[in-house]
């Protein structure tokens, strides 16, 4: 993702400068964490060859939260670096959909109370029956309420090698399926969805039968809508549109708006559509910008 710049007086500032400075670091670490990390495997063992789930469950104190990808106006998400034994890799985290978090002017995108970032671990295709394996990182996150703290810690988990099948660890199997639940998915057969940009606004129109007129768009790339403003929707004609206005420090046009549109308060979709020229030709940026 690109960078995610400041405005003048944001939060974000605060909590970078609260990052950078040594002191402040001794002083957050002296103070009681405000989220409880810990790492989890949604299998009770590994099987070689085969990838498998784990979890990074933040456990938020009431009026804490954390960032997702995108934080919005102020913050920075989650960071991990893995230590995996020899032949491991980590995939990417899946981020579930988030809330929007508002705080005064500004409008962050986030997570509050209990939340699970899942991650695949593809372990080697084969290794001597009867062996553990230790997975190690270390997470660091920026955890806000009134105030930000940096926080950090070094997590584990060990589990044993089997060679058939592995067993669900069932006391994490329902927090891993409600916490799918909450991951956007693709839009189904089809739906489509396309972006017009119109003066200081992107109309975003999805075509769906029966869509409600309620829905709201978190962007995945910084600075292209207004976090803070009003998102209206209207539906009718087997088509939702959602009116979001432009940032006041989109810099260049866009391209391509990306990122979770939640529809009638539930299910979450991606969204990757070129956005289409104003002058009405019909064609994108990006075609535009591949004719020349």
């Amino acid at each position: 993702m690109g960078s995610h710049l400041d405005r003048p007086g944001s939060r974000r500032l605060t909590c970078l400068v609260f990052l950078l400075l040594p002191g402040c670091l001794r002083a957050a670490s002296a103070n009681p964490p405000h989220a409880k990390v810990t790492l989890i495997s949604e299998r009770a063992s590994i099987q070689p060859g085969r990838s498998f789930p784990v979890g990074l469950r933040f456990q938020l104190e009431k009026h804490w939260h954390i960032y997702w990808l995108n934080p919005g106006d102020s913050g920075e998400p989650p960071r991990v670096r893995w230590e995996l034994p020899r032949g491991f890799r980590a995939g990417p985290i899946h981020w579930p959909t988030p809330r929007r978090l508002v705080n005064a002017s500004l409008v962050d995108y986030g997570y509050e109370e209990d939340v699970l970032l899942i991650i695949p671990l593809y372990p080697p295709p084969s290794v001597p029956a009867g062996r553990t394996a230790t997975l190690r990182a270390t997470v660091k996150w920026l955890v806000c309420s009134s105030i930000c703290i940096p926080e950090q810690k070094r997590v584990e988990l060990t589990l044993p090698y089997q060679n058939g099948p592995p067993k669900p660890d069932l006391r994490w199997r329902q927090l891993f399926l409600r916490t799918r639940e909450r991951l956007p998915r693709r839009m189904p057969p089809g739906w489509s969805a396309r972006v017009r940009s119109s003066g200081s606004e992107f109309i975003l129109t999805v075509k769906a039968p029966n869509p409600p007129p309620n829905a709201v768009f978190f962007p995945l790339e910084p600075l292209q809508i207004s976090n803070a403003a009003p998102q209206r929707a209207t539906a009718g004609g087997g088509k939702l549109q959602l009116f979001l206005e432009k940032s006041d420090q989109l810099v260049k046009p866009a391209a391509r708006l990306r990122g979770v549109l939640v529809i009638g308060g539930r299910k979450a979709f991606t969204v990757n559509a070129p956005v289409v020229s104003p002058e009405g030709s019909g064609k994108s940026l990006e075609e535009r910008r591949h004719r020349k």
